[in-house]
């Protein structure tokens, strides 16, 4: 089986797996997250007045679009990207209900074309692909923000033998976004693992 099969065969693994999650309905995923609450108001909300009108955001692997929507009601033209179809059909659903423009792609993150300077704002929850973050940071208009909320190893004496799939280690992220400005960056320990909660600034 080649690497290309392989990797098809995950991403619909991967696929599979959240549309059940998302038939099942998952409560923490239909409010937006308290820090990113805090992050927008903390950082976003200051910079509104140079960003006129154009207001763009991306919400990556942004699931059924607890934080799009909530975008997209303040008048940001938000992007929505996630492998999952049911995700994506809750969304569409919901954004018609609150009578917001929301556009969609169905598929994998590492799949959407990233264009340089194209977004305001890219919001980044819980999905790991470390191979993003360059394509992610080129994404970023000049004086855009990347909110991001990531679990991390905590325990940095255990390590896991695949580099790709394992989590983040503590203080790893803002090395994968050197060109940023670092405004906010917390880790503390959730349960049996960490969590790490970032905003940089390009």
């Amino acid at each position: 089986m080649s690497n290309e099969d392989q990797s098809e065969d995950h991403s619909k693994d991967q696929r599979a797996r959240w549309d059940i999650k998302y038939e099942q309905g998952l409560p923490s995923l239909t409010e937006p997250d308290p820090f990113f609450i805090s992050a927008y108001e903390r950082f976003v909300t200051p910079s509104l007045p140079k960003l006129g009108e154009g207001r763009v955001a991306l919400d990556l692997a942004g699931g059924p679009g607890r934080h799009a929507l909530w975008l997209a009601s303040r008048g940001w033209q938000v992007t929505v990207v996630d492998v999952s179809d049911v995700a994506i059909g809750k969304l569409r659903q919901a954004a018609l209900e609150l009578n917001v423009n929301v556009d969609l792609f169905a598929g994998d993150a590492a799949e959407y074309k990233l264009k340089p300077a194209q977004f305001n704002l890219i919001v980044l929850f819980y999905h790991l692909d470390r191979s993003l973050f360059p394509r992610i940071v080129s994404a970023l208009k000049p004086g855009g923000l990347l909110i991001c909320k990531m679990s991390l190893r905590w325990d940095s004496g255990v390590r896991l033998t695949t580099a790709g799939s394992s989590p983040l280690l503590r203080n790893e992220l803002p090395s994968l976004v050197p060109e940023l400005d670092v405004l906010h960056h917390e880790e503390r320990p959730v349960r049996d693992r960490g969590v790490v909660e970032f905003v940089g600034r390009k």
